[in-house]
């Protein structure tokens, strides 16, 4: 893994607008409890789908909510999540220049994820609000 990779991987805030926030309501199509992120695909009412970046195996694991999630989050359980939207390919590549996919715009970074029955609800710590003093 070249450094470049690695801060990619682990550096969620220059690919993701940590200072904005989405909130997308619909049904899950599929979830995948995989490494390097669980992901979400949720289609919205309009037919719209959009990828939710989630945790890690191991921080899900850890914990505590990996098994809850796992009988929660099935195909076609409404959710609502909130996360940080996916920044443009442009915007990623000052922060990581060699950086050369393409992004899709319907990808966010949960910030929060809740089943609507309230079966399920899962919200990361809040974040620094220095973060976004500028923005």
């Amino acid at each position: 893994m070249t450094a470049s990779s690695a801060l990619a991987h682990h550096s969620h805030v220059y690919f993701y607008d940590q200072c904005k926030s989405v909130t997308i309501e619909g049904g899950i199509d599929s979830v995948q409890f995989t490494d390097p992120h669980a992901k979400l695909v949720i289609r919205l009412d309009d037919g719209t789908t959009y990828t939710v970046d989630w945790m890690t195996l191991n921080n899900l694991r850890r914990n505590g909510i990996l098994e809850p999630a796992k009988k929660a989050l099935t195909s076609g359980a409404r959710v609502s999540v909130m996360g940080a939207p996916i920044r443009t390919a442009a915007e990623i590549r000052r922060y990581v220049p060699d950086f050369t996919r393409e992004v899709s715009p319907t990808t966010v970074d949960a910030t929060l994820v809740r089943v609507m029955d309230d079966s399920f609800r899962w919200a990361r710590p809040p974040q620094n609000p220095d973060l976004c003093k500028d923005k």
